[in-house]
Order: C-alpha cells, then structure tokens, then sequence
C-alpha cells in the first residue's frame, strides 16, 4: 500500500491522482488522507506514510527528527500553488497591499475603515491552523512581510480553521469576514482580492497566469517527501504524478504544472 498523508491544500489533487493512476494500475492501493503538512511529515517519520504531502519546505528540525528515526527524506516539488486572500462578495475592496494585510492579520488593523472599506466594521480574521504548511507559508510571506519583520504573529483573535473548505465556508457567510485559501479552492462564493507586493506598484490578481510568471506575491510550491529515492510502486506513482498525465490534472484543478 502507498499511504499519501499530509497538506489539505493538496488533498484534492492527491484524491485525483490517485483515482487517475487506479484506471491504468488498479492494483497498486493508495491511501490518501489530509490532516495538514506537519502531520504528513509526522507519518513519513513515524513510517505510517510512504508520501508526505507538503505545502511548505521541511523544516531543519524535521530533518534531524527523521534520520533520527532511521528516515532520509527526499523533496519533489509536484505542483505550485499561490494563496489568495478573500472577502465577503458585499465588501467594496477589490485590492489591498500585502502591508495592508499584515497589518489586519497582525492584529494592527481592526476595523475595516482603516483599509479602505469604510461601513463594513469590525475585522474578523480567519485564518488556518499552526498545523497547516498554508498557515506558515501566509505568515512568512505575509504576516512577517517576506520575513522583513519576524516578530509579527497572527493576531490572538483569528478564528483558526481545519482546511481550506472551513475558511471558505466561514468567509462566504460573514460579512466582515478576510481568509486566505490556495488558489485551487476558488469559487464565486467569495471575492479574491488583487494584492499589491511589497515593491510593486500594480495590485496583482491571484491567477495561474500570476504565479507562473512570479508576479504574484503570495506563491509557493507544493511538495511531496519521501523516504530516500522513491523505489516500486512510490516511484511509479510519483513519476506519474510528476509526468503529462498528473500535471495535466494540476492544471485541471487551478494549481499551476511543474512543467510550466
């Protein structure tokens, strides 16, 4: 069995692959399932995971952890992703700054007329969970100010979410509401706003076309981790993730290839 564990923003791409891989090689089981990005690193560890699903780079401390336990991980970048930050369909805004941002998750901004949108009150904030490889990579890329400013935190009154659907849910019903899901999740429930990066002076739209060419500040990539070289059925898999098949279904569900 191949156990793929890990990033909930890439679960529905995992969900895919491997429904796409069992049409040609129906017997080679896969087990998918999410829970965020250190819990898949957690499983590849632990040897409850062939895959570790990752939306954010290991950490050193990981690594030390894993080849304590006998583990050699190994990175492939599958796919990437760029993070769009979203409102209530009702609010004005359609840009803010990255600066602007920071400071509403910051905790510094906390009424919507002090960004622009004058009459909409009161910030709720919505983020994910620490378990989630989103959350770090937003609070480095954003709340930190590309890590410019490392003492910023979240502010203590963000509602913390499970998964990408949660904030999607929970800002498409509240008016006052700001979230950040990966660009996959996207749908007219909500609004995605432009963002202006921290040396631009065009706010940019959370698009494919955006990430491939970097313009977009809010990107990374999506990784899977494996315990050495992938061997057997791992490498089979992943080679098919990696090739025209999986990155045509990459592109299918709004990340961006590897191929791009």
């Amino acid at each position: 069995m191949v156990r793929q564990v890990g990033s909930t923003t890439a679960l529905p791409l995992a969900e895919k692959w491997r429904a796409e891989f069992n049409k040609a090689r129906p017997e080679v089981e896969i087990a998918v399932s999410g829970g965020g990005s250190g819990t898949g690193i957690k499983a590849l560890i632990s040897g409850t995971a062939e895959i570790a699903n990752s939306s954010r780079e290991i950490k050193e401390k990981e690594i030390e952890q894993a080849r304590a336990a006998g583990v050699e991980p190994v990175e492939h970048v599958v796919a990437h992703d760029g993070i769009a930050v979203i409102v209530h369909p009702s609010n004005p805004l359609t840009e803010l700054t990255v600066e602007q941002v920071s400071s509403i998750y910051a905790g510094l901004s906390t009424d919507w007329g002090q960004v622009g949108a004058a009459g909409m009150g009161e910030i709720q904030v919505v983020s994910r969970d620490s378990a989630s490889g989103t959350y770090e990579a937003f609070k480095e890329l954003v709340v930190t100010l590309d890590g410019t400013d490392k003492g910023r935190e979240y502010a203590a009154a963000a509602l913390k979410q499970g998964s990408n659907q949660a904030i999607l849910a929970l800002v498409s019903r509240t008016r006052s509401a700001i979230g950040y899901v990966g660009l996959g999740y996207l749908d007219e429930s909500v609004r995605a706003l432009r963002l202006k990066p921290l040396a631009g002076e065009e706010a940019v739209a959370p698009t494919v076309e955006n990430v491939v060419s970097g313009e977009y500040p809010v990107s990374r990539p999506l990784y899977c981790y494996t315990n050495g070289e992938p061997m057997g059925a791992v490498g089979e898999y992943l080679d098919w993730i990696k090739g025209p098949e999986g990155q045509a279904i990459v592109e299918e569900l709004g990340f961006v290839p590897v191929t791009r």
